[in-house]
Parts: structure tokens; C-alpha cells; sequence
């Protein structure tokens, strides 16, 4: 989001550094460490072959719980599938399209499982004003070999936090409360809330129709689901809102896969809260929650098969 931000749109690193260890985020008490795989994904090691390729933002990422939870060891562990995730925190519709443009030539994977969390709605309007992500809508273009050159990505992430280390330091805690997407999505929906104002998303905005249209075209011979998740405000006064987002995302493509994990919370998990880190508002989910997420998710693949 820091890069997305700079005017100067030539150099975009879509990864992490690979073989970094990372604190990634604290919902529990404690900060969650990750060990980046040579690519700068969340994963043990790299695999060229497995059976699900997770796509999305922290969600995919499995951000801020214990590495057990995550989603691919849950689906290894449960329901003995091999995934690798290209998921990374922060990212939205159209970084998480790119980074599975770049990925197309290095693996090979029988699901393409992409998980859209509500913050995705807005990180479409940030990530849809820059020309170097909207270049990846082309049908005509092929990729920027971003792997092939990661040692440059390497060296601008390098030097950009060596050179912001100071300000970091001295206003961290401020950025993370003030500027942190989730903090700012609960003051809005408070807003929107307090003053009945309607939400701000256009319906008729065709980025995701045209993204869905993207991956189809990469992935032509895959199955590709994609599965919706639902803020904490979903169930405490943006219901209808909630149900128009996940029917916006269903009505963009007949050819992918929409699962309702939205719906499944609603029917079958009696207290909402449980499903999220320690019931916090606008919080990742649980251990619990990652849980049922998985098997919902395997549920699915399996009635599809």
C-alpha cells in the first residue's frame, strides 16, 4: 500500500523478501512471526506441484494466528491436501491478480481458491487508479518476470526501509492506529452506521467482473472458486450490505466457483464472535474460525468432485 501510494509507479515489489522472517501481526497478546519461502510467500518450502493454489490478502496469508492454523496446514492436516498460498497481507483483488500472473509459469495446482475479504472492496478503488496493476487486466500481456528479477525488488525494499527506519521508529504505533486499513474500514462503517449514510461502493464498478475475467483466461483448464468472507460488521448492522457484496462478486463471473462462507456463520455458528480472534471487531479470524473456514471450504471441493 506504501509503494501504491508513490507517484513513481515504475518498480512495485508484489512480494515480501523472500527467506525473511517477518513479524507479521498481534491479535492474541503476542506477535506472529513468519518465515517467508524463496519466492516471499508464507510457506515451509516452495512446491511446484500441489493440489490448491490459496489466493488473497492476510486471510490466505493466515495472519496472526499460530502457523498450525494457517490454511495450508489446516488443509494438510484435516483433509490431507497440499496447498501453497500467494496470499500476503494487505494485498487487494488486483495485487493478489498479479501475483497469480507471475506465479503461472512456476506452478502447477488442480483449485485456484481465492479469498475475498470485505476490505477487498475497498483496496479495489486504491489498487484500481495505478497503471502498473491495471496493465495485468490485458489479455495481451504476459507478465514483468517479477521473479526472474527479485534481486531488484530485494534491494528497493532494502533501501526503502533503511531509509524510512527513523520514522518508523518514532511513529509506528501511530500509523498502525490511525492509517492501519482495518481501523480506518471500522470508523467508516461506525459512520455510516451512527449517521445512516449509504455505503460508498459503486455496484457498478466492473474491476472485479474484469479481474474474474482475467484469471479465467490464465487458468482456463482449473478449478476456481472464489470464497467471500465477512467483516464483524456483517452481523451487527450491515447485513443487507453484506449480502449485496457477496451477489456483486456472484454476478461478476458464471464461470467461477462463489462460496458464502457469510452465510455459513450466519446458519450454522450460533455466536459470530467465536469465529474471530478473541471476539475483536474487525479482527482476523480465529483458530476456530481458520478451522471451519478450511472444512467449509474442502465441504465445497468435495461437492464439486
Amino acid at each position: 500500500r506504501e509503494f501504491l501510494k508513490k507517484k513513481d509507479e515504475k518498480l512495485i515489489p508484489l512480494t515480501p523478501m523472500p527467506e525473511t522472517e517477518y513479524v507479521s501481526c498481534n491479535e492474541y497478546g503476542e506477535w506472529k512471526k513468519i518465515k517467508t519461502d524463496r519466492l516471499g510467500f508464507n510457506n515451509e518450502i516452495f512446491k511446484k506441484k500441489f493440489d490448491v493454489l490459496i489466493v488473497g490478502d492476510s486471510f490466505a496469508e493466515g495472519s496472526c494466528v499460530q502457523n498450525s492454523f494457517e490454511p495450508t496446514k489446516l488443509f494438510k492436516n484435516h483433509s490431507n491436501i497440499n496447498a501453497y498460498s500467494i496470499g500476503i497481507s494487505g494485498n487487494g483483488p488486483f495485487l493478489s491478480l498479479a501475483l497469480a500472473h507471475e506465479v503461472k509459469d512456476l506452478v502447477d495446482f488442480d483449485y485456484l481458491v481465492w479469498l475475498i475479504y470485505d476490505n477487498d472492496f475497498y483496496d479495489i478503488k486504491l489498487e484500481s487508479k495505478s497503471d502498473y496493476l491495471k496493465k495485468y487486466l490485458d489479455k495481451n500481456f504476459e507478465n514483468n518476470n517479477y521473479f526472474l528479477n527479485q534481486d531488484k525488488f530485494i534491494k528497493y525494499q532494502k533501501n526503502y526501509i533503511n531509509k524510512n527506519l527513523n520514522s518508523f521508529k518514532t511513529g509506528y504505533s501511530i500509523k498502525e492506529s490511525l492509517l492501519e486499513l482495518k481501523a480506518i474500514i471500522y470508523k467508516i462503517n461506525k459512520i455510516f452506521a451512527d449517521r445512516k449514510i449509504k455505503e460508498s461502493y459503486d455496484y457498478n464498478d466492473k474491476n472485479f467482473q474484469k479481474i474474474f475475467q482475467k484469471i479465467n483466461f490464465l487458468y482456463p483448464d482449473k478449478k476456481i472458486f472464489v470464497v467471500y468472507l465477512p467483516e464483524t460488521s456483517c452481523f451487527e448492522f450491515r447485513a443487507k450490505e453484506c449480502d449485496k457484496r457477496f451477489l456483486h462478486l456472484k454476478n461478476s463471473s458464471s464461470k467461477i466457483n462463489f462460496i458464502n462462507f457469510y452465510e455459513f456463520i450466519k446458519n450454522e455458528i450460533e455466536d459470530y464472535k467465536i469465529m474471530y480472534a478473541l471476539g475483536q471487531k474487525n479482527s482476523h479470524f480465529s483458530e476456530y474460525g481458520y478451522t471451519r473456514l478450511i472444512k467449509f471450504i474442502d465441504h465445497e471441493l468435495s461437492i464439486e468432485n
